[in-house]
């Protein structure tokens, strides 16, 4: 009696798996896609990056494919955004949890395994900041996105400061030089004319 019980048992438990209703997913267009401002912000070829939309649950995920780049020492990533035809968009650098896996060819690899130029998906979900490796994933499961370092760019940019010459800048000429010596001469010949003055004989 007690065996029959337990093999009901086990049978409901699978019954009851198998009934389980898994998400919800179709698909969509990326125009229809509504982006995170901070994301389009830091990143203006988002919505050209978007391979396609997909619908867990009632919530749209873009689907982006970038060309992973480097793994860094601090366990932040890199990778290479593609559009549609594999044109280079720009980079983005995440920072994993020690514990996320992407998948590559059905199995699931640290990102610290990713060799240079693998193709990798990433889902956005619609209207947040935050990069996923698959969609309909938990808040706890987001690839948190490293927050590009805009002030280095802005001192790139800015051309250095050039000191002050001290002497007289070029357009003065040479007129003040002239002007001098025109003045020394002046005086020179007034001194001579005053002594000869001094050393005639009276008459």
């Amino acid at each position: 009696m007690l065996l029959g019980l337990a093999s009901t048992g086990s049978v409901i438990a699978q019954e009851s798996r198998q009934a389980m209703p898994g998400p919800e997913v179709d698909r969509a267009s990326c125009r229809d896609v509504e982006w995170n401002r901070s994301l389009l912000r830091n990143y203006p070829w988002v919505a050209e990056g978007c391979q396609e939309a997909i619908i867990v649950d009632g919530q749209k995920w873009a689907r982006f494919e970038a060309e992973f780049e480097q793994f860094h020492r601090d366990g932040a990533i890199t990778s290479d955004f593609r559009d549609e035809n594999g044109r280079s968009l720009g980079s983005v650098r995440l920072m994993p949890g020690p514990d996320q896996r992407v998948m590559l060819d059905g199995r699931p690899y640290r990102f610290s395994e990713l060799k240079e130029g693998q193709v990798l998906n990433f889902y956005a979900p619609e209207n947040a900041y935050a990069f996923t490796t698959k969609p309909g994933a938990l808040d706890t499961e987001k690839v948190t996105i490293v927050e590009p370092r805009k002030e280095q760019e802005m001192a790139k940019a800015q051309p250095a400061k050039t000191e002050q010459p001290e002497t007289l800048p070029a357009t003065a000429g040479p007129l003040p030089i002239i002007a001098l010596g025109g003045m020394l001469s002046l005086m020179g010949g007034v001194t001579l004319t005053t002594r000869r003055r001094l050393k005639a004989p009276n008459a």
